[in-house]
């Protein structure tokens, strides 16, 4: 109950109390008006919502974090009466990335009889991940503020906010490249090797590979197959191990993480190299060498919804992806560094002649025992020969690339490439 429906509620039940006890018919009069000013503003209240016709739409199924969703606010007035000017309230749910945001409200002129309106407004997004708009509704209320009356909800809205990646210059791209990898990028061979088959089509495969006059002939989709070549691509390795998460929210060393893969995934898309995603939880069809704007969409729509689920240690699953990398390729290592034991799989990885490269990511929050262990991992990893730096926090994540490609020209001008 609003604080004005109890004034004028104590108010009547007062008024008629002294006017029983005092037998003043002018009181009786006045607890008559408060108790008509109630029942006023609660038809006013009910018919600020009845026959109005709400739909929300949404104009744009994706977009990247910290943008506007354009949203699209159409009201109809179905009834026969004139109706007051209403708000829209519309609440927004990240189901991916746990944040708290505050609700929405539009407010929306008055109609008359017949008529609608359409407005335009946006919603901001805060991070990456699966959106909801949880069922939009009227709010409507009286003069006096008594009553809210809420009406019907609308049928709720999904959209797929994507990671923003963080520029990474082309020279600093280049400069974490292991040479080999630089020969493919600025090599013109064929995508996949040498042409040997067909296959039928599967889900995940880029219809650039499908053999259209096979499919016309046989009346259903077939993709060509490619042998390996001697390409030397780049891999990314995420660590999505839940117990190596630190923080929480979009604040987290996993938001960090995710940020920092699309960040190389849109710098190696640029490059024109084919790349492998590698992460526990994401698909295993991202692990397939690929190339082009289409990739880059489809890597980043997988990110945004990928959450900390992973159950093996990130270290157990580094040493069997380190058996499907080619010697001489460029694989990075997105962790936050927490991990105990890690040291030595990566340590084995660039024995092995891969170009490894790690990212530690850190929270905005991290304490100090935190840190203190992820320097550690750093030292050790940079005294053993491999390309390491810190990105502390979100926001530091253009510096520690500019480091990572100053700390890989460090370590080719003072021994062999790798």
């Amino acid at each position: 109950m609003s604080r004005n429906f109890k004034l004028f509620l104590g108010a009547g039940v007062l008024f008629y109390i002294a006017g029983s006890m005092n037998e003043a018919a002018a009181l009786y009069v006045m607890a008559g008006v408060c108790l008509a000013c109630i029942l006023g503003c609660y038809v006013i209240s009910r018919l600020g919502v009845a026959g109005l016709n709400l739909k929300v739409g949404i104009r744009s199924g994706t977009v990247l974090a910290g943008h506007d969703i354009p949203l699209s606010i159409r009201l109809s007035n179905i009834g026969l009466i004139p109706r007051p000017s209403v708000p829209v309230s519309i609440e927004v749910a990240n189901l991916t990335v746990p944040v708290s945001q505050s609700p929405y409200l539009f407010p929306l002129p008055g109609l008359g009889p017949g008529q609608s309106m359409e407005v335009e407004a946006g919603i901001a997004t805060i991070v990456r991940g699966e959106h909801t708009i949880a069922a939009p509704r009227l709010i409507a209320s009286d003069p006096l503020g008594m009553f809210k009356r809420a009406g019907l909800p609308s049928e709720p809205i999904f959209f797929l906010c994507l990671p923003r990646p963080v520029h990474i210059s082309r020279e600093d791209t280049t400069n974490m490249l292991t040479e080999r990898t630089k020969l493919q990028m600025a090599s013109h061979r064929r995508r996949r090797g040498e042409f040997f088959g067909i296959r039928p089509h599967e889900p995940g495969d880029d219809l650039r590979d499908v053999h259209w006059k096979m499919a016309a002939h046989a009346g259903e989709l077939v993709v060509k197959e490619y042998g390996g070549g001697r390409d030397f691509r780049a891999a990314l390795w995420l660590d999505t191990r839940a117990e190596n998460v630190i923080g929480s929210g979009p604040d987290s060393s996993f938001e960090c993480q995710v940020v920092a893969t699309a960040s190389l995934v849109q710098a190696l898309t640029d490059t024109n190299l084919e790349i492998e995603l590698f992460g526990e939880g994401l698909p295993t069809s991202l692990r397939m060498p690929d190339r082009g704007r289409s990739t880059y969409h489809r890597y980043l729509s997988a990110l945004a919804r990928t959450k900390p689920s992973g159950q093996r240690a990130f270290g157990t699953n580094v040493g069997e992806w380190a058996m499907l990398v080619r010697p001489g390729a460029t694989v990075f290592a997105i962790t936050s560094g927490v991990e105990a034991a890690l040291v030595a799989p990566l340590r084995a990885v660039a024995v092995r002649g891969i170009g490894l490269r790690v990212l530690i990511c850190g929270a905005g929050n991290t304490d100090a025992d935190i840190r203190r262990r992820q320097v550690g991992v750093l030292a050790t990893l940079r005294a053993a020969g491999v390309p390491t730096v810190l990105a502390p926090s979100l926001a530091e994540l253009p510096q520690a690339f500019s480091e990572l490609a100053a700390v890989r020209r460090l370590h080719v001008a003072e021994g062999p490439s790798s």
